[in-house]
């Protein structure tokens, strides 16, 4: 037997680390939330900036600009930027920092931020399609229902009135959002390879700067005034350096308390976040074709995140 002193050496040891695991993990899982609301309100202030009448391409230069410069302690500590893969790089900008924020912000200005919000949910098809079709990543089929049930949500609540033309009412603002997901999906799968060399924090800060850069240079060519009253300030900084800078740090936070699956899964809730911002901030209201939609949407994000479970499961069951 060990020597009393000992066992309760260990005793009083253990109990230290489970403190502090608890802590860690109480941490982690109130900075995924924070994160996950952030990301979900985007859209609302954006949206916000729109009805205060700020030009589309002009909110966007603005909020990915205060983002970039949230960013750059971040990009300054993890390490410096590396071309060694030029064209993938540039399709990565292509696609991130001009097709995805343009086509977005664009969008949003033509429909409800309720329907902008929910149309989030996008990203996530796109994602899964585009790594089956680059990297062979296998797909269960509970994420091919998933997949539908997003896209079906997507369609319905897209779908113009009766005897409308095809592009009506919230169509097109919602197709141009889709276009916009689509452009940061391909981003998000080639970030893949290029943060193989470049830290994370460094790509991110780097599209948002450009990002910034080319939206101010668009909305110049499309004759839309640069410059913003002070009014909607509050809400470029809240949308740029809260909901894209400060969101993206709190989500490598959550990730190293709790690990990837469990911060994904909360962040899964932001579409809920944005809904009662929409609400509550906005004033708008459930219509019923957005609540069938809706519904559908997030019964296909809901399989996501009990795919992302089981997939997690079985991962630790082989190891």
């Amino acid at each position: 037997m060990l020597p009393d002193e000992i066992v309760r050496g260990q005793h009083t040891h253990s109990g230290g680390l489970l403190k502090v695991a608890s802590r860690g993990s109480l941490a982690g899982y109130g900075s995924a939330l924070l994160s996950a609301a952030m990301v979900g309100l985007f859209t609302v202030i954006n949206k916000w900036l729109l009805v205060a009448e700020t030009p589309a391409l002009t909110a966007g230069a603005w909020t990915y600009m205060a983002a970039g410069v949230t960013l750059l302690p971040w990009a300054i500590k993890a390490g410096g930027l590396r071309f060694r893969r030029p064209v993938v790089f540039a399709a990565w900008i292509l696609a991130g920092s001009v097709v995805g924020p343009s086509l977005y912000f664009i969008g949003l200005g033509l429909t409800s931020g309720m329907q902008g919000v929910l149309m989030i949910n996008m990203e996530a098809v796109f994602t899964a399609f585009i790594a089956f079709v680059l990297f062979r990543e296998k797909i269960r089929s509970g994420t091919v229902a998933a997949s539908l049930a997003i896209v079906a949500g997507g369609i319905w609540i897209s779908w113009p009135p009766s005897g409308a033309s095809l592009l009506a009412g919230n169509t097109l603002g919602n197709l141009l959002i889709a276009l916009g997901y689509l452009g940061w999906a391909i981003e998000n799968n080639l970030g893949r390879l290029l943060s193989e060399d470049t830290p994370t924090a460094t790509l991110v800060c780097v599209k948002a700067v450009a990002a910034g850069i080319v939206l101010g240079i668009l909305a110049s060519l499309f004759k839309q005034e640069l410059a913003i009253p002070w009014l909607v300030v509050p809400g470029v900084v809240m949308s740029g350096s809260v909901s894209l800078g400060l969101s993206l740090a709190l989500f490598y936070s959550a990730m190293r308390h709790i690990g990837a699956v469990r911060t994904g899964l909360i962040s899964s809730t932001s579409v809920l976040w944005g809904l009662m911002g929409s609400f509550l901030l906005l004033g708008e209201s459930l219509s019923h074709n957005t609540l069938i939609g809706g519904g559908l949407m997030l019964a296909g994000i809901a399989g996501f995140a009990l795919e992302a479970a089981h997939s997690s499961q079985g991962d630790r069951a082989r190891q």
